[in-house]
């Protein structure tokens, strides 16, 4: 069949304007968020999230939409012109057809959360693009050997439902392996990107599952031969993206630290990454300030040496230790960064079971110290339920300024009670 005549009768090319309308319609409501949940303009994240809804449909109509066309073609006759042009290429033409119009709508949702976060695609983002063609092709293909074999009245609804409920339900289960390899897009963080093992995990059973169904098309040459190989094929690639998923939590082992970073300054020497970076001036000079107030307080033993962004960090720690701290510190200006998360850091965990009612004075000192006494009552009574939980704002507040008037050695003591105190049912470390 002649190109331009399958694009004018493709179920595929049909059904794009109206695909296109509905994708249109899902990214507007599964993107509402996604500027709060993006602080940081990275395009495989922006990405990973625009795709995650409309990749299980797109899979869906793929695999239908091909059971449609194999059976149309069945009913024109075209399997008797293998003289005039082989079967393979007529099966072939089919698939890419759905595949170019599935792919496109799904590129265009993909380029709408770029648009929104505003952020150029890039090498990690076209590698999520591809896991997503290569996802459609191969359910193009299961459902065209279906549609071929069973008319399209029946198989087109079986495998469109069949594909959907399978990428889909598996994300709802306890059984963390099965969220990675049934084709559903993982959410990457900034930073992060599709690890090797997490795009052979993603694609592998799919992939694996349309081969078997071509092998098992091929039946009638050697039926026990390609029946065994179809089971191969389909139980191996299960099996392989198994091997690899069974130990993976509900957030898989992406690749971190791609983003570049930008480090600025001494003593301490602050690193953001270069997409938050633009008042790095302004956060070193503010950290610096910080931590010799916290030093000089004896709430750190020694003032640290590098100050690292949380998103771009080797080793994501909550508390800060020793000579390298990590700290969310972008994005945003030095004003809008160096607030109550500075204290709550600093303090950190104490213990390993500290008493976090107890734990509320120190940290309170500790953002007096620094000068974010306000910002930090303002994120307790958030907590706390406006300080219905524990101690009261007057209670705190008198904790503290009654410790402001001690001389510097008896803070430094007053301070160390406090954390030990916190500390009933273990040592402060």
């Amino acid at each position: 069949m002649r190109i331009f005549t399958s694009l004018r009768t493709h179920p595929a090319v049909l059904a794009t304007p109206f695909i296109g309308a509905f994708f249109c319609y899902v990214f507007l409501t599964s993107t509402r968020r996604i500027e709060q949940l993006i602080d940081l303009p990275w395009a495989a994240q922006a990405v990973s999230y625009a795709a995650h809804a409309p990749v299980p449909m797109a899979a869906a109509a793929a695999a239908g939409l091909t059971a449609v066309e194999a059976t149309r073609l069945k009913a024109l006759g075209a399997w008797q012109l293998g003289t005039v042009q082989p079967t393979w290429r007529i099966a072939l033409q089919t698939v890419l057809v759905t595949v170019a119009c599935l792919s496109t709508a799904t590129a265009g949702v993909m380029a709408g959360g770029l648009w929104v976060v505003g952020v150029l695609p890039d090498p990690y983002a076209l590698q999520i693009l591809g896991i997503v063609v290569v996802l459609i092709t191969a359910h193009a293909v299961i459902g065209f050997v279906v549609g071929r074999h069973l008319h399209a009245l029946y198989s087109a609804p079986l495998v469109a439902v069949a594909v959907f409920v399978g990428i889909s339900f598996p994300l709802g289960t306890d059984s963390y392996w099965a969220h990675h390899v049934t084709g559903a897009i993982d959410w990457v963080g900034f930073g992060e990107a599709y690890s090797p093992a997490m795009t052979v995990a993603a694609i592998l059973p799919t992939v694996g599952l349309a081969l078997a169904c071509v092998a098992l098309a091929s039946f009638r040459r050697d039926p026990v031969r390609f029946i065994a190989l179809s089971l191969v094929l389909a139980v191996g690639g299960l099996l392989g993206a198994y091997g690899i998923t069974a130990d993976w939590r509900s957030v898989p082992p992406t690749a971190k630290g791609l983003a570049p970073v930008v480090c600025e300054g001494n003593a301490p020497e602050v690193c953001l990454p270069e997409a938050g970076a633009d008042h790095i001036g302004e956060i070193h000079a503010g950290l610096r300030r910080m931590t010799g107030h916290l030093e000089a307080r004896g709430i750190v033993t020694r003032k640290p040496e590098r100050i690292t962004d949380i998103s771009v960090a080797d080793v994501r720690r909550i508390d800060t230790d020793g000579a390298d701290w990590t700290l969310a510190l972008a994005p945003g200006t030095g004003d809008q960064v160096l607030r109550e998360n500075i204290a709550i850091s600093v303090v950190g965990m104490p213990c390993a079971e500290p008493d976090w009612n107890e734990l509320h004075v120190p940290t309170l000192w500790a953002a007096r110290t620094i000068g974010v006494e306000n910002h930090y009552l303002t994120w307790l009574a958030r907590e706390t339920r406006q300080f219905s939980q524990g101690q009261t704002r007057e209670q705190l507040l008198s904790g503290t300024a009654s410790a402001a008037r001690l001389p510097l050695p008896e803070q430094k003591k007053w301070y160390a009670q406090k954390l030990a105190s916190a500390c009933r049912t273990g040592s402060p470390s």
